[in-house]
């Protein structure tokens, strides 16, 4: 009873969730106006499509996806509210009403309907396209919030597209229409006497009929006359207008279509609402029911999406296993996939048969589920056969795997696969001295950044998914070596990202030690060189007397974090002692109360700049 307690709530909820998500901080209001700005007297009308529904837009922070979004929103927006002109004008002829306002409008939409009703299939295809590739742009909550709007999008544009030609000509014969046209003045009044007959309407008997005279006739001035006659009233017909015109055009499809046609029309439905499910259920993070979708679906593409979801949400392991052990040539990859991104060691076995698959991409797969099993017999496979390979993909699949063991003997490998003439190898190293993440692996991506200009940015972005401070340590180095702004701006936004605040110490000396006391007399605990970073932790507060070369300069003693440079050190760390002199100091700071905004200053030479303008705060993702 509980189960099903819950399971009515969260159904209840379902439809109030989503109407929070789309009145999120990441949406902003759509309304006629923002169409043109021509038809601002007929927002808030009854011809304005938006009067009785608000209509709210996704910001993704993505320019493609949301100039988009803001086009097709306009486009269907302009459909709309030419469909109400046309509706609402002939329904006002047919009560012999005048249509003044809604000629105006019609003089505005024969302008932009011919633009929009041409881009309509381009439109349509791009819509498409986004949909597939939501997945490879957008991860966790986003996708389904993007996907959602998409879905939506080309069903609008999907129902708009069979009757936009329909739309247009009406707009054109309201405009064409003699009939529409106010004729109180611009009509001459008849030349009539009081008492006097209609001269139209004038019966006079008729004569016998003579022989026809060749005569010449001269054309009378028809404005002269006025043809009076009773039309036909045309019957009411209630309902909705767009629900008059769906079954319409659902009628003129069903006559037009093949019997093939509407299979495909079918079948491409079924498609998009299995892909709309399965990012639906990967939002709201409900693996149960994407298993459901993998083991029942009947379309293999949709069962690949749910497969890869459910890798994504490392969840599900038993039903991709089956999936593989029953399922077809399409699903099986995208399940293999999956195990590889959830990386469980009861997956062993599968990741071992797929080394041996015929797809390329399946053994690439294979290689790095089995690296992050940390399986000592599957670090032998990857050395033996995954990274002598004669795929690219292999071999790049198999060096991610083997960054996952974590052993210091596999930098060697991946510095040697540094200096390969593949392209998408160089990548694949990069990421998996990142997956490696020790600290010569990040020394290693640090001179990467440094000598190869091409690899310079993903060299930053790996180094800045390191949680730990020696990447931290990194990040500062690259800011203080490049001086590219595009590199320099994106360390800062990771250096604001992961909240890297305090003070730094970069060393300006040569050689030195770190001292276990403030005193230039007491034990050296680590060997410090230029240029080397350090967390500062406190100072002294009293000064100290030093001799410098010739000099001998009174200062304080600051405490510092370093890496540690002696071998066999217990800790990657060690806290000592340096005389501020020896030092130049750099300070993160965080600025303002909402934490996306920052400065990096260096204190003793003055020299700041911003790490983050709040002016273009794209490239930081916001928390909902």
């Amino acid at each position: 009873m509980f189960q099903k307690g819950q399971d009515i709530i969260w159904k209840g909820s379902l439809w109030v969730v989503l109407i929070l998500l789309v009145s999120c901080s990441s949406s902003k209001p759509f309304q006629l106006t923002d169409v043109s700005p021509k038809y601002r007297e007929y927002q808030g009308s009854d011809l304005d499509p938006h009067k009785s529904k608000d209509v709210v837009i996704p910001v993704t922070k993505n320019r493609k996806y949301d100039s988009f979004i803001e086009e097709a929103h306009r486009t269907i927006a302009l459909l709309e509210f030419g469909e109400n002109i046309a509706l609402r004008a002939d329904s006002k002829k047919t009560v012999g009403e005048p249509v003044e306002k809604e000629m105006q409008a019609a003089a505005y939409l024969e302008e932009d309907l011919p633009t929009v009703i041409t881009r309509l299939p381009e439109l349509i295809q791009i819509n498409q396209t986004l949909i597939d590739s939501t997945p490879n742009d957008f991860d966790g909550p986003s996708i389904g919030r993007v996907s959602y709007e998409l879905g939506n999008i080309l069903e609008s544009l999907r129902q708009y597209s069979p009757k936009a030609i329909g739309i247009q000509n009406a707009i054109r014969n309201l405009r064409s229409d003699s009939n529409n046209y106010s004729k109180g003045r611009d009509i001459a009044e008849p030349d009539t006497k009081p008492g006097s007959e209609d001269p139209v309407l004038i019966n006079t008997d008729p004569e016998p009929p003579k022989k026809p005279e060749k005569i010449v006739v001269k054309k009378e001035d028809q404005t002269n006359k006025i043809s009076i006659k009773r039309l036909n009233r045309k019957t009411k017909v209630t309902g909705k207008a767009t629900e008059q015109i769906n079954e319409m055009v659902k009628k003129e499809e069903e006559e037009v279509l093949s019997d093939e046609e509407k299979k495909d029309k079918e079948y491409t439905e079924q498609i998009r609402n299995g892909l709309v499910q399965v990012f639906r259920w990967e939002y709201y993070r409900r693996p149960k029911n994407l298993e459901k979708i993998l083991a029942t679906h009947p379309i293999p593409r949709v069962r690949s999406a749910a497969a890869l979801a459910l890798g994504r949400l490392k969840a599900g392991r038993v039903t991709l296993q089956t999936a593989i052990d029953k399922d077809g040539y399409q699903v099986r990859p995208a399940a293999f996939k999956a195990l590889s991104d959830i990386g469980d060691k009861r997956s062993l076995s599968y990741f071992i048969a797929g080394t041996k698959a015929e797809d390329p991409e399946v053994i690439a797969v294979s290689f790095e589920g089995l690296g992050k099993t940390k399986d000592p017999a599957g670090r032998e496979l990857i050395l033996t056969q995954g990274i002598s390979s004669e795929y690219v993909v292999i071999v790049s699949g198999a060096l991610r795997g083997l960054a996952y063991h974590k052993l210091d003997a596999d930098v060697e490998i991946f510095a040697k696969f540094l200096k390969s003439n593949e392209q998408e190898i160089k990548e694949a190293t990069i990421e998996a001295l990142a997956i490696h993440g020790s600290r010569e692996s990040l020394r290693i991506l640090e001179r990467v950044a440094q000598e190869e200009p091409t690899l310079t940015m993903m060299a930053i972005d790996e180094i800045s998914k390191n949680p730990s401070l020696s990447a931290t340590f990194a990040l500062i180095r690259l800011n203080e070596s490049l001086t590219e702004e595009r590199f320099t701006k994106r360390i800062g936004e990771s250096l604001l990202r992961r909240k890297a605040f305090g003070k730094y110490a970069i060393i300006l000396i040569e050689d030195d030690y770190l001292r276990a006391e403030p005193n230039e007399r007491s034990t050296p605990i680590s060997y410090i060189k230029n240029k080397e970073i350090g967390l500062i932790l406190s100072e002294t507060k009293k000064e100290f007397a030093v001799r410098m070369g010739e000099n001998i300069v009174t200062d304080k003693y600051i405490q510092v974090k370093m890496e540690s440079t002696l071998p066999g050190a217990r800790s990657a760390f060690v806290t000592g002692w340096v005389f501020y002199p020896k030092i130049d100091i750099i300070e993160v700071k965080s600025l303002g109360s909402d934490g996306n905004s920052g400065k990096y200053s260096q204190l003793k030479k003055g020299k700041h700049k911003n790490l983050f303008n709040p002016d273009e705060r794209t490239n930081i993702p916001k928390k909902d």
